[in-house]
């Protein structure tokens, strides 16, 4: 059960890589280090929680496809966001200038990053209600997710780098968990005869 061992560790990889992003901030912005972990971080912890919607589909298949679809919308707007990070430093245009260039393309702005961006916390927050209402999970850890999915938007509008640590650690701490039991899944299933 190799694919699974490699969802439990990316339920890992991913919530760490996110939470290491706001120690690279530059003056409160993403910047160069910070941004591209934020877009980077994206694809392990999504492949993690893959994994977790296939167990969310065994119990609520409907709502499963839903939220989904709904951490696919909000992983484009967090890779979105950790690029815009990223190309600022780049190009060295960071703060109220880099805001205004984006008022110079309305529509393109709005599907690349305002639509998608609120999407990710806003997957956060359904997945720790569902693996809480299936029982999938220990109450605290759906109840630190929830929490996490309110501190998360909070910690990075407000640019707020205490915010953000309290909410990486929020996330990280019961992602830890998650990883942890499906990795002893993943083992039982390939310990059995």
């Amino acid at each position: 059960m190799l694919v699974q061992r490699m969802q439990a560790a990316a339920l890992f990889a991913g919530p760490v890589i996110f939470a290491a992003s706001p120690f690279f901030w530059v003056d409160g912005h993403y910047g160069v280090n910070g941004g591209i972990l934020i877009a980077l971080s994206m694809v392990p912890w999504v492949y993690g929680l893959i994994g977790e919607y296939e167990r969310l589909r065994e119990r609520v298949p409907r709502v499963a496809g839903l939220w989904l679809l709904v951490l696919l919308i909000g992983m484009s707007g967090t890779i979105a966001f950790g690029l815009q990070g990223f190309f600022e430093g780049v190009l060295g245009v960071e703060g109220r200038a880099a805001l205004a260039r984006f008022g110079d393309y309305p529509p393109q702005s709005v599907l690349v990053l305002w639509i998608p961006g609120p999407f990710f916390p806003l997957s956060l927050l359904a997945f720790g209600v569902l693996i809480g209402w299936t029982r999938m999970s220990p109450w605290w850890v759906s109840v630190l997710i929830c929490l996490a999915a309110v501190a998360f938007p909070l910690g990075r509008v407000l640019r707020l780098e205490w915010v953000a640590y309290i909410a990486d650690l929020l996330v990280v701490i019961p992602f830890s968990q998650l990883a942890w039991r499906a990795w002893r899944r993943a083992e039982a299933v390939s310990a059995a005869p």
